[in-house]
This record gives C-alpha cells, sequence and structure tokens, in this order.
C-alpha cells in the first residue's frame, strides 16, 4: 500500500489529509496525481512532491510501503 498525505491548501481542496492507494493501480508519482480528491491535473502538477522524505520527479517509480507528501507551493508577497 502506498500512503499519501497532502498539506497546507492542497489539503483544503482535497478534503482529506491522508488516502491510500495500492501500489499495483499506480506505477509512478504522476499516476498517483490523477487521484488525488476533488483536484485537477492542473492544479496536481502545481504541488510539491517528496517520497519517503526526499524530492521525486513525476516519473518516480512507488514501490509497497511508499510515502508521498504532498504540498502546495509557497506564497506570498
Amino acid at each position: 500500500m502506498i500512503t499519501v498525505k497532502i498539506f497546507g491548501v492542497a489539503r483544503l481542496r482535497a478534503g482529506t489529509g491522508t488516502f491510500e492507494c495500492d501500489e499495483n493501480d499506480v506505477k509512478n508519482v504522476d499516476e498517483l496525481l490523477n487521484r488525488i480528491p476533488n483536484t485537477t491535473r492542473k492544479e496536481a502538477r502545481d504541488l510539491v512532491l517528496l517520497v519517503n522524505g526526499k524530492p521525486a520527479g513525476r516519473r518516480h517509480r512507488l514501490e509497497d510501503g511508499d510515502e508521498v507528501v504532498l504540498l502546495a507551493p509557497a506564497g506570498g508577497g
């Protein structure tokens, strides 16, 4: 099972702070982005991604037991 944790504004939009995916249903981070609740593909592409605490690209291959963290990019002025 792959555990996904969502923080910040992305969490508010998704309506949940965590969800899980079966490793057989998603091969990489890019496929996982399609499964974020209440989030469009465009919104998902802008998120900061960490896999097991390390920055990861969209093609990063996911494995059983991985923890993915999704963060909205920092903004301000």
